[in-house]
């Protein structure tokens, strides 16, 4: 009781934001709440469809989309962003299966693929098994996350200061800084953004752009290193993967698997790296078996952009690109006689 008594104090918001000065939980927060909004009001169930509904599902690759663009130039389509940072295809599968399991039915489902959503040594136990999921979720897949993660998840849910570190230095460092104010603004406009945007993520740069080459150069290969690192086939992750396609086609749902595009110094730098052309194979073959298109961005001459907000993110102003290249494949996928 005394233990749990402490803990206690660490799912205080304000003692967790000077644990955790970051926006990852936040970003995450609002996910989780947007989520259980979308799943409430059911858009085309609990009222008339008067629009197509579109439903992203990516990293933050996929976030930044600008909702009141989207709005001007899709009219046809709502279009709701569940993206997040650093996710997986089983952070995907939980995000679909509550919503279809609401009784949604998307007319299109976008969904990232990418190499290192599928490393064995990722940061997925402290993103998406620390911030996301519910128990009847973890349970009901047991077989796929096996022992190790359930156990994971359990500690981190059980106790606050599994994932609020109580370093009380940094604690009184983060308490005594003076900005400190402004990281409480930027976490409540953070979320009530995402909130009020149809999930689509406030960028913390806006409209910046790398126009600095050693700059790019730099963060791919940091970005390399942190993401490639110990690199080790997730059987789990393929297994989430194809359960998500499975689900998608017995339920007929039209959908495009979307490959970003990084930065050419990234893009470069995976182009030598083996283990992106096995994943590159067998994705290719997996989702080829469903009968889902695969946009690789590289390979689309549709796409154009040559802005980054750094090695592997690009700049907000690509994203106008990235969605012309989506709905251009969803056209010659699934409505080529409206070209």
């Amino acid at each position: 009781m005394f233990l749990f008594l402490v803990d206690s104090i660490f799912r205080i918001p304000y003692v967790q934001t000077i644990t955790k000065i970051d926006l990852t939980a936040v970003n995450y927060k609002a996910k989780s709440d947007f989520l259980k909004k979308l799943t409430t009001e059911k858009p085309g169930v609990h009222s008339s469809k008067s629009k197509k509904i579109m439903l992203i599902l990516g990293s933050s690759r996929l976030l930044y989309f600008d909702h009141d663009e989207l709005v001007s130039f899709y009219p046809d389509w709502e279009i709701y962003n569940l993206s997040s940072a650093v996710t997986t295809p089983a952070y995907y599968d939980f995000q679909l299966t509550k919503v279809l399991d609401a009784g949604i039915k998307p007319d299109l489902v976008i969904m990232e693929t990418d190499p290192n959503q599928f490393n064995q040594n990722s940061v997925f136990k402290s993103s998406n098994l620390t911030y996301s999921f519910d128990l009847p979720y973890v349970l009901s897949n047991i077989s796929l996350f096996g022992k190790d993660h359930v156990s994971f998840y359990l500690g981190r849910k059980l106790f606050a200061v599994g994932t609020y570190k109580p370093y009380l230095d940094q604690m009184w460092r983060n308490y005594k800084n003076p900005f400190l104010e402004n990281a409480f603004s930027m976490h409540k406009d953070t979320y009530d953004y995402i909130l009020s945007h149809n999930g689509n993520g406030l960028s913390p740069v806006d409209n910046y752009m790398e126009k600095d080459s050693n700059s790019l150069q730099m963060t791919s290969h940091r970005t390399l290193d942190w993401l490639f690192a110990s690199y080790v086939r997730s059987p789990m992750q393929f297994g989430f993967y194809e359960k998500i396609l499975n689900r998608l086609q017995s339920e007929k749902i039209k959908t495009i698997i979307v490959w970003p595009l990084s930065s050419p110094d990234f893009e470069a730098l995976i182009e030598k790296e083996k283990l992106v052309k096995t994943w590159e194979n067998e994705i290719d073959n997996l989702t080829k078996n469903y009968n889902f298109p695969l946009l690789k961005l590289k390979n689309d001459p549709s796409y154009s952009c040559n802005a980054f907000a750094d090695g592997g993110h690009v700049a907000k102003d690509c994203y106008r690109s990235l969605m012309r290249s989506i709905l251009l494949e969803y056209f010659r996928t699934y409505e080529p006689n409206r070209l």
